[in-house]
Protein backbone atom coordinates (compact mmCIF):
# COMPACT_ATOMS: atom_id res chain seq x y z
CA UNK A 1 0.00 0.00 0.00
CA UNK A 2 0.91 2.87 -1.05
CA UNK A 3 1.30 6.31 1.71
CA UNK A 4 0.22 9.38 0.79
CA UNK A 5 -2.12 8.44 -1.59
CA UNK A 6 -5.62 9.80 -2.65
CA UNK A 7 -8.08 8.04 -4.93
CA UNK A 8 -9.90 10.88 -7.14
CA UNK A 9 -12.21 10.70 -9.89
CA UNK A 10 -10.74 10.60 -13.39
CA UNK A 11 -12.93 13.85 -14.39
CA UNK A 12 -11.54 15.84 -11.50
CA UNK A 13 -7.24 14.98 -12.33
CA UNK A 14 -6.12 17.99 -14.25
CA UNK A 15 -7.28 20.21 -11.07
CA UNK A 16 -6.01 17.86 -8.71
CA UNK A 17 -2.57 17.96 -10.25
CA UNK A 18 -2.49 21.23 -10.81
CA UNK A 19 -2.68 21.58 -7.17
CA UNK A 20 0.15 19.51 -6.90
CA UNK A 21 1.96 22.06 -9.16
CA UNK A 22 0.92 25.11 -7.24
CA UNK A 23 2.55 23.74 -4.13
CA UNK A 24 5.84 22.93 -5.52
CA UNK A 25 5.78 19.23 -6.02
CA UNK A 26 7.67 17.47 -9.36
CA UNK A 27 5.92 15.66 -11.35
CA UNK A 28 8.09 12.44 -11.31
CA UNK A 29 5.59 9.59 -13.07
CA UNK A 30 2.52 8.09 -14.19
CA UNK A 31 1.99 3.86 -13.73
CA UNK A 32 -0.47 1.96 -14.92
CA UNK A 33 -1.67 -1.65 -13.83
CA UNK A 34 -4.87 -3.69 -14.58
CA UNK A 35 -7.61 -3.61 -11.29
CA UNK A 36 -10.12 -5.76 -12.41
CA UNK A 37 -12.14 -4.35 -15.39
CA UNK A 38 -10.42 -1.11 -14.74
CA UNK A 39 -6.75 -0.03 -15.14
CA UNK A 40 -5.49 2.11 -12.27
CA UNK A 41 -3.37 5.35 -13.41
CA UNK A 42 -0.74 6.56 -10.71
CA UNK A 43 0.18 9.91 -10.54
CA UNK A 44 3.57 10.33 -8.54
CA UNK A 45 5.29 13.53 -7.53
CA UNK A 46 7.91 14.37 -5.18
CA UNK A 47 8.29 17.52 -2.42
CA UNK A 48 11.22 17.76 -0.86
CA UNK A 49 12.10 14.18 -0.91
CA UNK A 50 8.46 12.98 -0.37
CA UNK A 51 6.20 11.17 -2.19
CA UNK A 52 2.82 11.15 -2.78
CA UNK A 53 0.48 9.71 -5.46
CA UNK A 54 -2.76 10.42 -7.19
CA UNK A 55 -5.01 7.04 -8.13
CA UNK A 56 -7.35 7.23 -11.04
CA UNK A 57 -9.37 4.27 -12.70
CA UNK A 58 -10.04 4.17 -16.20
CA UNK A 59 -11.76 1.79 -18.64
CA UNK A 60 -10.16 1.54 -21.87
CA UNK A 61 -12.37 3.55 -23.49
CA UNK A 62 -12.25 6.27 -21.29
CA UNK A 63 -11.37 9.74 -22.02
CA UNK A 64 -8.46 10.67 -19.72
CA UNK A 65 -7.84 14.42 -19.39
CA UNK A 66 -4.47 14.91 -20.15
CA UNK A 67 -1.89 16.60 -17.72
CA UNK A 68 0.79 17.77 -19.94
CA UNK A 69 -0.64 21.28 -20.05
CA UNK A 70 0.29 21.42 -16.33
CA UNK A 71 3.57 19.33 -17.04
CA UNK A 72 4.76 19.11 -20.06
CA UNK A 73 7.30 15.93 -18.94
CA UNK A 74 3.90 14.03 -18.93
CA UNK A 75 3.42 14.24 -22.60
CA UNK A 76 6.05 11.53 -23.04
CA UNK A 77 4.57 8.69 -20.80
CA UNK A 78 0.76 9.67 -21.98
CA UNK A 79 1.64 9.34 -25.59
CA UNK A 80 3.73 5.81 -24.31
CA UNK A 81 -0.03 4.68 -22.80
CA UNK A 82 -1.87 5.84 -25.88
CA UNK A 83 0.72 3.74 -28.20
CA UNK A 84 0.80 0.56 -25.51
CA UNK A 85 -3.03 0.47 -24.25
CA UNK A 86 -4.76 2.90 -26.46
CA UNK A 87 -5.88 5.48 -23.52
CA UNK A 88 -7.03 8.67 -25.22
CA UNK A 89 -5.52 11.96 -23.39
CA UNK A 90 -7.98 14.92 -24.46
CA UNK A 91 -5.55 18.19 -24.67
CA UNK A 92 -2.27 16.80 -25.76
CA UNK A 93 0.52 19.03 -25.83
CA UNK A 94 2.06 17.08 -28.14
CA UNK A 95 0.24 13.91 -29.54
CA UNK A 96 2.32 11.32 -31.52
CA UNK A 97 -1.20 9.69 -32.49
CA UNK A 98 -0.48 6.06 -31.43
CA UNK A 99 3.01 6.23 -32.91
CA UNK A 100 5.56 7.70 -29.93
CA UNK A 101 7.14 3.80 -30.25
CA UNK A 102 5.56 2.35 -32.17
CA UNK A 103 6.10 1.92 -36.14
CA UNK A 104 2.79 1.97 -38.34
CA UNK A 105 2.99 -1.80 -38.74
CA UNK A 106 3.87 -2.58 -35.40
CA UNK A 107 1.06 -4.40 -33.41
CA UNK A 108 -1.92 -2.15 -31.62
CA UNK A 109 -1.64 -1.55 -28.25
CA UNK A 110 -0.02 -4.43 -26.98
CA UNK A 111 -0.57 -3.72 -23.24
CA UNK A 112 -4.24 -3.44 -23.45
CA UNK A 113 -6.00 -6.69 -22.17
CA UNK A 114 -8.10 -7.20 -25.26
CA UNK A 115 -10.70 -8.97 -22.88
CA UNK A 116 -11.51 -6.30 -21.00
CA UNK A 117 -13.07 -4.32 -23.97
Amino acid sequence: MLENLVVVDKEDIREVVNNKKLYGNRFVAVTCEKEGEYYELLYHFDNNYELSHIKILIKPDDVIKSISSIYPSALLIENEYKDLYGFEFEGLLIDYKGNLFLADKSPKTPMLDKNTQ
